[in-house]
């Protein structure tokens, strides 16, 4: 899919682990066209939704007047989206992490590098915010600008978060049934308490619809059998025991990526178990969108049901 590099600037976020004290160092737009800056973004974005780094899905906390980045991001879309744009927007978002990372509660979080860009690719623009926790892995210069080619692993994405401007047109205009999330981020396992810095300054909400993502993860089960001729004989099978799974499931109680797996696997033959290890990623991924956990639309599941 054509990638092309709108804007992109590194800044960084200074701070030890068990010290309060924080500093940024902020620097320049980066040039657009440049091999490695393109090379780095890339790097970055394909890592977000892999089976390891599965993303959250859900949208930016409007309702909160304390989070900045929301409206902040909002002024950004409905404007031009130049480069002074962009980089009044990563100032913003930098003077919120670097808040969050001084309160009390976060003591035992660490800085980074803090990779800004807004990209194209397919149909949508996207706009990325990445921390790095090991600068030296993505070979900068002084300027904070990459000067080589970098194979980022995915124990050196401390954090990420990346909004998708076409479900937030979506988000904006259609009906509150059908309104995607568009804002995918990642967290790591460990130590929550002292990383979740970067959600909060970011105003990272993690609520889908539950009728959208229900609809979803059934679809998505029914497209990714049909994608696989290795197991498209088994589809029917594979989405009848997600669906029943779902309408026993008790009010209230939530579904799971990792359970979805777990019951697919259980309708298709061991031998062809090896097609379903992609199925996580791709319900997880950026066209289907199935947050790692979501709620139950009973609605949604009784209207599937066959009688």
């Amino acid at each position: 899919m054509d990638f092309k590099l709108r804007h992109c600037v590194i800044h960084e976020l200074i701070k030890e682990s068990g010290k309060q004290k924080v500093e940024t160092t902020i620097k320049s737009v980066l040039p657009n066209d440049d091999e490695y800056v393109c090379q780095l973004v890339q790097s970055l974005t394909e890592l977000i939704g892999k089976k390891d780094n599965q993303a959250s899905r859900g949208t930016f906390n409007y309702q909160d007047v304390a989070f900045k980045v929301p409206p902040a991001f909002k002024t950004y879309y409905d404007g031009a989206a130049t480069s002074e744009d962009f980089h009044k927007f990563s100032l913003v978002c930098m003077s919120e992490l670097s808040r969050q990372a001084k309160d009390p509660s976060r003591v035992a979080a660490s800085g980074g590098a803090i990779v800004f860009a807004h990209y194209v690719r397919g149909v949508s623009d996207f706009l990325l915010i990445t921390m790095v926790k090991q600068k030296e892995a993505l070979r900068l210069d002084k300027d904070l600008k990459p000067v080589g080619t970098v194979q980022i692993d995915l124990a050196k994405i401390h954090q990420a978060a990346r909004v998708n401007f076409h479900r937030f047109h979506e988000f904006e205009t259609l009906p509150k049934d059908e309104k995607s999330a568009y804002l995918a981020f990642v967290s790591p396992k460990v130590n929550q308490d002292a990383s979740g810095y970067f959600v909060a300054a970011l105003g990272c909400s993690d609520s889908v619809p539950s009728a959208r993502a229900t609809d979803a993860a059934l679809n998505g089960v029914r497209s990714y059998f049909d994608a696989n001729v290795d197991i498209k004989a088994y589809k029917n099978a594979a989405y009848d025991a997600v669906l029943y799974h779902l309408k026993e499931k008790k009010p209230g109680e939530t579904a799971s990526l990792a359970e979805i797996e777990h019951i697919v696997r259980q309708a298709v033959p061991a031998e062809k178990h090896i097609h379903i290890d992609n199925l996580v990623e791709y319900l997880n991924g950026e066209e289907i969108g199935v947050p790692l956990e979501f709620a139950i639309n009973r609605a949604v599941v009784n209207k599937r049901t066959k009688v």
